[in-house]
C-alpha cells in the first residue's frame, strides 16, 4: 500500500536483525533527561499562547472517532506479508517461515488473513490444560495432517506455558516442524520468541524471523491520513493545540488556500515550488514512544484528539477567515508534552512485574492460570489484577486478562529497568 508512486510502502516486513525503532525529537530527549527539569523551571521563552484554551474543547464523539480514526484494518498488510514470505521461501534455506510481532502490532490478524487468502489451514493452539498435562493428542492430530501439507500456526506463544510441565509440547513441536518437508508459517509474540530463543535456542532451528518495519513519523502521517473515511466534501484539518501547526497536512483537493496553509505551519519547498509542510514533531515523538508499534500509536493518537463543541463549529458553509484561527472541521491535537502517559513508576512492586511479565510471555490469561504459573497466592494475584485494571494497565475480556495498548510502553520500560527478559522490538 502506497500513497503515491514516489513514496515508500506504508507497510513493509523485514528480517528481525534489520529492525530499528524511531528516535524522538531532541526536545523530547532533553525534556525526559536531567536538563529537562531545568527547562521546566525556567520555562520556554519562545512559547506562545495556545491557539485554543483547553477548557474550550471536548473529546470526540464515537461517530467522529469512527470516521477519522477507526479500528485498524490489518488486511491492508497482507500484500506486504506475502512479499516477505515469498522471498523467504525462495531462499530455500527452510520450509518454515516465522513472523513475530509486539503486542498490538496486528501480527496474528494479518497472518490469519494471509492464510485464508491462500487457502492454507490455520492450526488453533492446544488448551492450556493439555499443555500442563503433557497431553500428546494435539501434536498427534497435527502430525496426522501430513508432513507435506502447508500449515499456519498463528499463535506459537500459546503452545507452551512457562512451567516445569509446560515446555515438553513446544520442544516436540519445534523439533517436528524443523524436519517436516511441508511449508509452514509460524506467528509468534515477540516476547515469547525472546523466551524461546533464550530457553530453547529456537533460533538455531529456523531462519531469522520476519517482523513489521517500525512506523516512522512519515508513516504515521500517511497512515492516520488514510484512516480518515470522511467523504470528499468533508475536510478535516489536524492542528496542534499550542501553536496551530498542522499535524497532518491538508490534502491538495481541500478548500484551504496556500496562504492559509503557510499561516498555520512552517513549510519547506519541493523542487516544483510546491509548499510542503514539515513532518510534525508530535508524530516524531509518538513514533519513538510507541517504538513504531501501529496499535500503540493508534491508541495514543485517538487519545490526543479533541474538537470544538458544535455550538462553535456549526458554520461549515463559510469560507475560512485568514485573520482568525481556522475552526471549520478542525481536529485539535494535544501537544506531546500534555499527553497523560501511564508511568512505569506505578509498577515497582515485584508481584506486579511478575504478573505483567507472564502476561507478555503468553498473551491473555485467566486469573486461574496465573495462579498455576506464579509463586503467588490467588488473593495476591487478584488484588494486583484489580489494581492494574483500575490504573488502565490491564483489561479483562471474557475472563482473560491482557495489557492495554496505552499501558504497554510503561510496562515494557518497567520490566526492562528491572532486568527482566524483554522482547527485541
Amino acid at each position: 500500500m502506497t500513497s503515491s508512486s514516489d513514496t515508500a510502502p506504508l507497510w513493509r516486513y523485514l528480517r528481525l536483525n534489520d529492525f530499528t525503532r524511531p528516535s524522538p525529537t531532541t526536545k523530547e530527549t532533553v525534556r525526559k533527561g536531567v536538563t529537562g527539569f531545568w527547562h521546566k523551571l525556567i520555562g520556554d521563552s519562545k512559547s506562545a499562547e495556545p491557539i485554543r484554551a483547553q477548557d474550550e474543547l471536548k473529546r470526540l464523539s464515537d461517530e467522529l472517532y469512527t470516521q477519522i480514526a477507526p479500528e485498524p484494518n490489518w488486511t491492508e498488510r497482507v500484500t506486504a506479508l506475502n512479499e516477505a514470505l515469498e522471498k523467504g521461501l525462495a531462499t530455500r534455506v527452510s520450509r518454515v517461515q516465522i513472523v513475530i510481532g509486539a503486542p498490538f502490532s496486528g501480527i496474528t490478524e494479518t497472518l490469519e488473513h494471509w492464510a485464508q487468502h491462500r487457502g492454507i489451514k490455520i492450526i488453533k493452539p492446544p488448551r492450556s490444560e493439555a499443555i500442563l498435562n503433557q497431553d500428546q493428542q494435539w501434536l498427534q492430530c497435527l502430525e496426522d495432517e501430513g508432513s507435506a501439507r502447508p500449515l499456519v500456526i498463528p499463535h506459537l506463544e500459546r503452545c507452551y506455558l512457562r512451567h516445569h510441565h509446560g515446555l515438553k509440547l513446544i520442544r516436540q513441536l519445534l523439533q517436528w516442524l524443523s524436519t517436516r518437508p511441508g511449508y509452514c508459517v509460524l506467528g509468534c509474540s515477540s516476547w515469547a520468541w525472546a523466551y524461546f530463543s533464550k530457553a530453547l535456542q529456537a533460533e538455531k532451528f529456523f531462519p531469522i524471523p520476519w517482523t513489521l518495519e517500525a512506523l516512522s513519523q512519515e508513516h504515521l502521517q500517511q497512515w492516520f491520513g488514510n484512516l480518515n473515511t470522511s467523504q470528499q466534501e468533508e475536510t478535516f484539518i489536524f492542528r496542534q493545540l499550542d501553536n496551530g501547526d498542522f499535524v497532518i497536512p491538508p490534502s491538495k483537493n481541500n478548500s484551504f488556500t496556500e496562504k492559509t496553509q503557510q499561516r498555520c505551519t512552517s513549510v519547506s519547498v519541493d523542487s516544483d515550488d510546491t509548499p510542503r509542510p514539515e513532518v510534525s514533531a508530535f508524530l516524531t515523538d509518538l513514533a519513538a514512544y510507541s517504538r513504531g508499534n501501529p496499535g500503540v500509536a493508534w491508541a495514543l493518537w485517538r487519545q490526543s484528539l479533541q474538537v470544538v463543541p458544535e455550538t462553535e463549529n456549526d458554520n461549515q458553509d463559510h469560507a475560512p477567515d485568514l485573520d482568525k484561527p481556522i475552526q471549520d472541521h478542525t481536529i485539535w491535537v494535544k501537544p506531546w508534552s500534555q499527553i497523560q502517559h501511564l508511568t512505569s513508576s506505578e509498577l515497582a512492586d515485584r508481584s506486579t512485574l511478575q504478573i505483567l511479565h507472564t502476561l507478555l510471555l503468553h498473551g491473555p490469561l485467566p486469573a486461574s492460570l496465573l495462579i498455576e504459573l506464579l509463586p503467588l497466592s490467588g488473593f495476591e494475584i487478584r488484588q494486583v489484577l484489580t489494581y492494574l485494571e483500575h490504573r488502565s494497565f490491564l483489561i479483562s475480556a471474557q475472563e482473560q486478562w491482557q495489557l492495554t495498548p496505552l499501558g504497554y510502553p510503561a510496562v515494557r520500560q518497567a520490566l526492562e529497568d528491572e532486568g527482566y527478559l524483554v522482547d527485541p522490538l
